[in-house]
This record gives C-alpha cells, structure tokens and sequence, in this order.
C-alpha cells in the first residue's frame, strides 16, 4: 500500500512539474509563471548577495551582522532566496542504480556516500541533482551534489544572522544565476523554478467548484421556492382557459345574433330562411324567395356580406311556386349598423 501511494505521490509531482515547466516555456505569457530569484553565494572569505535585479553586494567574514543587514537593505528583498556555495567548497559524482531503486533514490545514495565521498559520513550533506536513464532500461544515472554538513550549517547560522531565510541551498553549476533544482538541507525540496501552472489551475478549478456549488445551491434553496411561489396554480390556470373558451363562445355566438339579425334586414320582401349555419365568420344561408337572385343581388350590395355566390342551383319548389336557394357569403360586422 505504502509503495502504491509513493508511486502516485511521485507521479502526480513528475505531472505537475511537467505542466509547470510547459506553462514557464509559453513565450510571453511563459514570463507570468518565471521567478526571479535573489542568491546569497558563499564562497572562500565570506559571502555575496545578489537580488532579483542582479545587483550585488560584498558581505566578507569580518563584516558584522548589523553592517551586513544595512548594505542588504539597500538592495531588493523581493524573490525566493538560494543559498549557493560556490564550486570549490563542494563537489559532484555521477554514479549509477538500478532502476528497481528510483523509488527510494536517496536511501541508495546513502548507502553508496562511502565509495562516493572522502568526507566522514556524518559531516555529509547531499541531494539528487539529475536524473537520467542510462544506456540501458536497467539502471539510472545519478548525479549527486555533496558539501560539508558543517559549511552547510554555518551558512546557514551567518544568514539567519544577517537577516536572510533561504528557501533553497544547491551547489553553484555552470550557470550562477540558473534557479535551483534540488535542496541541500536534509529533509528540504527545492520549490518551483517559477510560479506553479499547475497549482493555479487548480487554484482556478476549485474556485469554479465552489461558485457553481453556491449557485446551484441558491437557485435550489431560494431561487425556485421563489419562482414556485409566483407560478400560476394549476387550478387558477385551469379556470382562466375556461374564462377564455367562455368569452369565445360569447363572442361567437354574439357574431351569429348580429349576422342573423343583419341576413334578416338585407333579404328582400317575400324571401325567407329555413336554416343557417356560421363559422369563422362565413355564413350559409338556404332558402325561399320569389326571386332567388333579387335575394343574391341584396346580399351582395349589403356592406355586411362579401362575396355573395350561390353555392348550388335554384330550382321552383311545387308546394310554395317560390325559388329555393342556396348562399355562401362573408359577414363583417359593421360599425353603427348601416341602414
């Protein structure tokens, strides 16, 4: 259980740097996630400060504390802080493992530290540089960097003195302003070489988390008790299409009185309905006339019907001698009633 959560503790750290190290190589916007750091080099007779904008300043053995903090003063405090020993107070081996033990690298390293290094074992202090798989899958190539544990502790005492906190320790390489990849101090980790990508997506994606969480929270608990409560009830809403259905009957039905009414006062003398029928505002009207297209020709000189037509042929009924008809017209109602 133990390996399986070192081997994802260890992936997830080889992923995030990746990211990391991909978001630090965008151009231009790579430069958001660079850190400039400031390295106090510690070298033969003393020490160096220099700040995040490349200035620097001499602190040498003999220089007291309060000097040392009044000429740091005067230069930038901002930016992660190396302590950097320089090349000649340490040294590097290049070794190899085998792969089965990239796991448990530094347990490996200290147990090789004997053939590795001619400084007592317990005056020792290393890290894992690099990394890198050798000619074969078999085995890892391993650089260590090693300085005395004594220079180490002193450094460090002479910085806390002057006012200095590092937050890594390394060995100088071929680039002295390089930023630092391993930590020298037992126990430590070097941070980021720049602002961690990956950490603020992460930072980013919980935020989203927690917004959409509230949202759906507060549209749950206020927002749709709220909108329930201004929703029509199904009881109202059932009564109000009733109300509708009503009125348009109403209205139908006040449409055929007029159409009747109005049928009734165009046709002329001597012709009468025997029946009618409305929709939408077309009417059919069947009937008796003596003269069927007297009746036709008043229909369709009346502002109130359009389109008067006969919808079949007349014939002579034999009971009344009078002509029965058949016509298909538009009635409009027409404001004030015309004469």
């Amino acid at each position: 259980m133990t390996s399986l959560l070192t081997r994802a503790r260890n992936g997830l750290s080889a992923w995030r740097e990746d990211i990391d190290e991909a978001a630090a190589g965008i151009p231009v916007a790579g430069r958001v996630f660079a850190r400039r750091w400031r390295i106090l080099h510690v070298e033969s007779g003393g020490m160096r400060y220099e700040d995040s904008t490349g200035q620097t300043v001499s602190l040498p053995e003999g220089l007291s504390a309060e000097d040392a903090r009044e000429q740091i003063a005067g230069l930038s405090n901002s930016g992660p802080l190396v302590l950097r020993f320089a090349e000649a107070l340490g040294f590097r081996r290049t070794t190899q493992f085998p792969a089965a033990a990239s796991a448990h690298l530094r347990d490996a390293a200290q147990l090789a530290l004997p053939r590795l290094s001619p400084l007592p074992a317990d005056n020792t202090a290393f890290a894992i540089e690099s990394r890198t798989a050798s000619g074969t899958e078999s085995r890892i190539e391993v650089t260590l960097a090693i300085i005395r544990r004594s220079a180490l502790e002193a450094a460090l005492d002479r910085a806390t003195l002057i006012g200095l906190q590092p937050n890594a320790v390394d060995l100088a390489g071929t680039d002295p302003a390089a930023p630092p990849t391993y930590d020298l101090r037992p126990g430590h980790r070097a941070p980021g070489t720049g602002r961690s990508a990956f950490r603020l997506g992460t930072i980013l994606v919980l935020v989203c988390l927690i917004a959409a969480a509230a949202l759906a929270a507060d549209t749950r608990l206020r927002l749709q008790p709220r909108l329930a409560s201004l929703e029509t009830p199904a009881a109202l809403e059932a009564s109000l299409q009733a109300a509708v259905v009503q009125a348009r009957a109403k209205s139908t039905a006040g449409s055929v009185t007029i159409a009747l009414a109005d049928l009734s006062r165009r046709l002329p003398d001597g012709a009468y309905v025997t029946s009618f029928s409305y929709e939408a505002g077309s009417v059919r009207v069947t009937g008796l006339a003596w003269d069927a297209a007297a009746a036709l020709r008043a229909l369709d000189a009346a502002p109130e019907f359009a389109g008067a037509t006969f919808s079949d042929a007349t014939v002579r009924d034999e009971d009344t001698g009078r002509e029965r008809f058949q016509i298909v017209a538009r009635h409009r109602i027409v404001e004030g009633g015309a004469p």
